[in-house]
């Protein structure tokens, strides 16, 4: 079952992490639970990008993102979070973020090219 679990979190999440990587300029650690309607259990930043609008905004390595443009992590589908990660270039998103120190902070990456 485990192997299966690895599996549907290759499959799931990576378009998101190469789009992300992308646009956005980050690469994170994702972990979800359950199989057939997976949640996100964990998100933290892996890797951010010099000069990437993730960078731009603030976004920092160790950091975990609680909330994806609304949607509370803990909990949050992920097939919901791969919709809001989505964005078009000018978009917004939204990433509320716990630092390393425990502090929360409100970032708004500008998506780009």
């Amino acid at each position: 079952m485990n192997s299966i679990r690895k599996i549907l979190l290759i499959s799931l999440f990576l378009p998101f992490t190469a789009f992300a990587d992308g646009k956005i300029g980050i690469a994170a650690g994702v972990s979800v639970d359950g199989f057939f309607s997976p949640e996100i259990t964990e998100f933290k930043i892996d890797k951010v990008h010099p000069g990437s609008p993730a960078e731009k905004a603030g976004v920092k390595v160790g950091q975990l993102v609680i909330e994806l443009d609304g949607c509370k992590i803990p909990g949050c589908p992920a097939d919901k979070a791969k919709k809001l990660m989505d964005k078009e270039i000018g978009e917004i998103l939204p990433l509320l973020v716990k630092n390393l120190d425990g502090g929360k902070v409100l970032l708004k990456i500008h998506v780009g090219e």
